[in-house]
């Protein structure tokens, strides 16, 4: 059995994390808000988490958009390791190892690993063109195409209504 880790549900917000506009960059791992943002995440905040977070971060965006191969994760996977433990009760209990300096990364990578499947992934970029976000999809057909209905789903339905009748 494998112990769920602190930084449960990290991934998807951290490649939501930084989100570029025309007039400006919104990242949520800059200087000042960076230690804050790993801790609610319930990561370690040190400086070269912060550095391990922006990096994966970048090498999972680009893997998820599909301008990267998961090659990208290899400086990560060679630190990663799980090894059991005999836990206090009885049994045998697996822990993850990362290599100092690569929790955060570690972390994000096997979150990222648990959502593969023979469907596809269940983490994927939204489909409107003008978003920049990430969303699982949870569906059982595993066809869900925009991070929210409510603005990108209604803009996109909205456009192809529009299109049908202005010809």
């Amino acid at each position: 059995m494998t112990e769920p880790t602190a930084t449960e549900g990290l991934l998807l917000d951290l490649v939501n994390s930084r989100l570029v506009y025309a007039d400006r960059v919104d990242d949520e791992l800059d200087e000042v808000r960076g230690a804050a943002w790993l801790r609610a995440h319930g990561a370690p905040a040190e400086a070269s988490d912060l550095a391990d977070a922006r990096e994966v971060r970048d090498a999972l965006v680009a893997v998820l958009r599909g301008t990267s191969s998961p090659d990208a994760l290899g400086p990560w996977l060679d630190e990663m390791a799980r090894r059991p433990e005999l836990a206090a009760e009885g049994g045998l209990v697996w822990r993850d190892r990362d290599g100092e300096g690569r929790r955060v990364g570690g972390a994000a990578i096997r979150e990222w690993a648990a959502l593969q499947s023979p469907s596809g992934s269940r983490i994927r970029p939204c489909a409107a063109p003008d978003c920049q976000h990430f969303f699982i999809d949870t569906s059982r057909a595993n066809a869900r195409r925009w991070h929210s209905m409510e603005t990108c789903g209604n803009r996109e339905k909205a456009r192809r209504h529009y299109a049908k009748a202005a010809v």
